[in-house]
């Protein structure tokens, strides 16, 4: 079924429609409209027409050019990576805050997000770093309900420390939800539109707007993506979207005291930890994935007290 409507998809992002239509599961249809109203969206195929329940439509652009970039370019076992037309940030809020988790620990909380339909989601790592025990609550829209669904079987999948972020999985996961999407590459520009969906002091699916304000910003040798979208404590391990809905980093601090200056993890790191999950799966018996940096030698004819006492024979303790 999948497969078929990719192929449609292709055939009909070729064709130069006028009518852009987004559903709920993510795909995006390029067709004449021929009907709209409460029931259902009616488009022209050409050789037939297809009917869609306007439940399940989450918008339409209309007089857009059809372009080939709705279709998905890359899937890997673990994520998806996908150039869709734009999205509202309203629009993307409301196909992809469901994927967005509560991440809880005996000590604090943060957030999280689904990378695909198998329950594996990421967060930062100093969100469950030296825990044991974790819970993910989902927040699940039923009508005009906010349904929570906590789930406390929760496997630790990877880990990477020097990046800041950890995979988990929900055991026995089977709840429907739309995961995030990546940008296939990475290509931003300061000052582009981006927002944020996070669970900041626990108050759950909080969107923020505003801009890139930074590319490359190093911290300890490593760069991060500047924001001025609002970040507050609980919104570590959350997603930062571009204005296509695309996954391009993950929140992980902001500078105490100051507005408008927060940070992110770019999404490359999270995709090539997820791309080369064997060389990060989480160790239990060294939850820290250890880095080790032994002390310098140090300089001939110098000792320590221990060195000292050893060599005029005061023992020392074990």
């Amino acid at each position: 079924m999948r497969t078929h409507l990719c192929l449609m998809l292709i055939l009909l992002a070729a064709s130069g429609f006028a009518e852009d239509v987004t559903l709920k599961g993510g795909a995006s249809i390029q067709a004449p409209l021929l009907k709209n109203d409460s029931d259902a969206v009616v488009l022209d195929l050409g050789y037939d027409v297809l009917r869609i329940p306007h439940k399940e439509v989450l918008a339409i652009h209309e007089d857009q050019q059809a372009v080939a970039s709705t279709i998905q370019v890359d899937t890997n076992r673990l994520y998806t990576m996908q150039a869709p037309d734009r999205l509202t940030t309203a629009e993307a809020a409301k196909l992809y805050a469901p994927s967005v988790v509560l991440v809880k620990t005996a000590t604090g909380l943060g957030s999280g997000f689904f990378v695909n339909e198998k329950g594996y989601l990421l967060t930062n790592f100093h969100v469950m770093a030296g825990e044991k025990h974790i819970s993910i609550t989902q927040f699940l829209q039923e009508g005009k309900i906010l349904r929570r669904v906590v789930h406390k079987e929760v496997e630790i999948v990877a880990t990477a420390p020097f990046h800041d972020l950890a995979l988990l999985r929900i055991k026995e996961f089977d709840t429907k939800i739309t995961p995030v999407i990546f940008e296939p590459e990475e290509n931003i520009e300061i000052g582009e539109p981006v927002f944020a969906i996070g669970n900041p002091l626990g108050l759950e699916r909080t969107v923020t707007e505003g801009v890139l304000s930074q590319t490359h910003r190093n911290f300890g040798g490593t760069l991060y993506l500047q924001v001025d979208a609002s970040v507050n404590p609980g919104n570590s391990g959350g997603p930062l979207f571009n204005a296509r809905g695309q996954v391009i980093g993950v929140i992980n601090m902001g500078a105490s005291g100051m507005e408008g200056l927060n940070f992110a993890i770019p999404a490359r790191h999270a995709k090539y930890i997820l791309d080369h999950i064997d060389a990060f799966a989480f160790d239990a018996a060294n939850p820290e994935s250890g880095f080790v940096y032994p002390d310098p030698p140090r300089r001939p004819g110098k000792f320590s007290a221990e060195q000292k006492n050893h060599k005029s024979g005061v023992p020392t303790k074990p």
